[in-house]
């Protein structure tokens, strides 16, 4: 396995861990709560989708609302607020 892969398996299971923690307060948050809390850059910015996806896709976050991205590398880009699904994955 190569080291971008290896990179991009931990930064997965590091960010679905803090995700699934999130889901489960039942609080809304997004991307930048999950850098807030520790979660590094993925190797590609559409890897944020991807995550958020899956997590949607397994029942476990419903979207919560929508706004434009504060960060400034994002230029206003379109940002998802996400909210977990009561009793998904117990």
């Amino acid at each position: 396995m190569t080291q971008a892969a290896v990179l991009e398996k931990d930064w997965k299971a590091s960010a679905t861990n803090e995700l699934e923690s999130l889901a489960r307060s039942g609080g809304t948050f997004n991307a930048d709560t999950l850098r807030e809390r520790g979660v590094t850059e993925p190797d590609h910015p559409n890897q944020w989708g991807a995550l958020f996806g899956a997590a949607h896709k397994r029942g476990l976050i419903t979207t919560a609302d929508y706004s434009s991205s504060q960060r400034k590398s994002r230029h206003g880009g379109f940002l998802h607020a996400w909210k977990g699904v009561p009793h998904a994955g117990a």
